[in-house]
Order: C-alpha cells, then sequence, then structure tokens
C-alpha cells in the first residue's frame, strides 16, 4: 500500500515558511531546491527527473510539521537526503520484471492495444476538459523546450509556473489513481 504524498497547500505554505520566513526569499529558496534536485536527478541519469524532484519535494512537505520544530540544519541538504531514497526506489522500481512482449498477431487478427492503454484513455475522457488540455499540453513539450515551454504554458494560463507544476502533479495523481483502479478492476475480472 503506497502513502498519499500528495501536496496539500497548507503543507506547502508551512514547507515556505520553513524555508524562510519571507514569502519571497521562500520561494525563490524553494525554486533553487528544485532545480538543484533535477539537475541531481539528471546527472544520476534519471528520465523522470522532474517527477522525481517532486516526489521528494512532496515527501520533505509531508514531513513538515515534524521537521519545522526538530531539524536545525540547511533544509537543501534535508531535500538531498530524501533525495537519495527516492532515487534508491525509482531503480527498484525500474528493476521490476518487465512487461512480456508481444508477439505479433497472426495476419487478419486485429492486435488489441494494451489494459493499460485503454484504462489511460478511459481515465484522461474521464477528466474535465480544462484539465486534459493542461496535462496534454505539459507534457507534449519536448524534452530540450522544457523549460520555456512550461513558462509559456504558466503564463498562457495565468499562473506561476510553480502552480503549473503542483496542477500538472495533481492531474497526474489523479490519472494514476484512475488507471490503477481501471487495472485492478479488469485483472479481477479476468480471474
Amino acid at each position: 500500500m503506497t502513502k498519499d504524498r500528495t501536496l496539500t497547500q497548507s503543507n506547502f505554505d508551512a514547507l515556505l515558511v520553513w524555508l524562510d520566513p519571507d514569502r519571497d526569499l521562500a520561494a525563490a529558496k524553494y525554486e533553487d531546491i528544485r532545480a538543484q534536485l533535477i539537475r541531481m536527478f539528471v546527472y544520476r541519469g534519471s528520465l523522470f527527473a522532474e517527477e522525481l524532484a517532486d516526489e521528494t519535494i512532496n515527501r520533505v512537505a509531508g514531513k513538515i510539521s515534524e521537521l519545522a520544530g526538530s531539524y536545525a540544519g540547511e533544509p537543501a541538504l534535508y531535500f538531498c537526503g530524501v533525495a537519495r531514497n527516492v532515487y534508491r526506489e525509482s531503480l527498484k522500481a525500474a528493476q521490476a520484471p518487465p512487461m512480456p512482449v508481444r508477439t505479433a498477431d497472426p495476419p487478419g487478427v486485429p492486435e488489441d492495444p494494451p489494459a493499460e492503454y485503454l484504462c489511460l484513455e478511459k481515465c484522461m475522457e474521464s477528466l474535465p476538459p480544462e484539465s486534459r488540455k493542461v496535462i496534454l499540453d505539459y507534457y507534449e513539450i519536448t524534452a530540450g523546450e522544457q523549460i520555456e515551454g512550461r513558462k509559456k504554458l504558466a503564463r498562457a494560463l495565468g499562473i506561476a509556473p510553480n502552480a503549473l507544476r503542483i496542477r500538472a502533479h495533481r492531474i497526474r495523481a489523479r490519472l494514476f489513481a484512475c488507471v490503477s483502479r481501471c487495472i485492478e478492476g479488469k485483472a479481477g475480472r479476468r480471474k
């Protein structure tokens, strides 16, 4: 059973206060820490550096009530320690047995899309149109243009880049939960 690690507004606000009592300085520190985390994950060869950085931030924010009163060091160092654990977990997840490779069907037999794809399509259709557009636009940006492309998308939506990342994370978490339920439902019906 995985823990719910979604970032709440109250945890995010407490995290900013922990970083610095001045909101503007805290926001700058937050952005610096996030950028450092992304660089660290990219340096280690992760293909999902932004997602791992967001997961690290969510974990720290989830423990902010404990940290605010007990941790006396530099917050960026604490983030790095959590990031090491997140990275190790991502490596373990990557070592999970691969999905079996489908061999080509005989000619004339239509190929069925995998259950995961069908579930994702179903879950995408269940999103409100605005959320569906945001998540599609967010991930259509090519790797080399992510920073500038996502800044442009945030401006087009009239929100800050950080708010866009949080919104995309929440939509992604909602999709993940929906797809997981859908796949479990399909697996239960096969038995």
